[in-house]
């Protein structure tokens, strides 16, 4: 089984250890976006696997940047990750039997994306958008107008069943957010 790992924050021998006990194997990892929550295990985990590491071509020079993705500021370990490759808006990112499309939606960071799986109707969010709320933009690179037109012109757009994984809390549908989310409604 090929499996995708998308945004290692912490803990790679913790992810390693898991991917080992469902026996796949990693080909990608996936980062959404530059800030070292979601980050700081890509460089170790890219080691222990072999797989690449793949980013929105956006967010680049974002991720070489220590004060853009915090890694200096918030932990002690400051890291740079350099891409295997780059992405676009409509790439495709094949993953065992799934096709993830590359949506990039820039906002939280300037160069942030999701992972859309068109026949699973299921969505990665990053920090792009979360239960009932939206990632913050008050970050380097952030910028609240370009988020809320990412979320609109991307994510509001895809079906209402479509299953919503965000980089933080739980789970929702792009139909609740529509309808509930007090920072982006329609």
């Amino acid at each position: 089984d090929h499996l995708l790992v998308i945004d290692p924050g912490e803990n790679a021998n913790t992810i390693f250890q898991k991917i080992q006990s469902i026996g796949g194997t990693v080909k990608t990892i996936f980062l959404t976006h530059c800030h070292f929550d979601h980050i700081l295990a890509a460089n170790e985990l890219k080691n222990l696997t072999g797989a690449e590491i793949i980013a929105a071509n956006a967010e680049k020079e974002n991720l070489l940047d220590e004060n853009v993705n915090m890694t200096g500021r918030f932990h002690s370990r400051k890291t740079v990750i350099v891409p295997n490759e780059l992405v676009s808006d409509g790439d495709v990112i094949i993953s065992g039997d799934y096709r993830f499309s590359v949506l990039e939606t820039p906002g939280h960071t300037s160069g942030g994306a999701c992972l859309y799986e068109p026949t699973e109707k299921v969505l990665f969010s990053g920090d792009t958008l979360f239960f009932e709320s939206i990632g913050r933009t008050d970050f380097l690179t952030g910028d609240f107008l370009t988020l809320k037109r990412s979320v609109i012109e991307k994510l509001y757009v895809l079906p209402g069943e479509t299953r919503v994984f965000p980089g933080h809390g739980e789970k929702t549908t792009i139909a609740h957010e529509m309808k509930h989310n007090p920072f982006i409604s329609i």
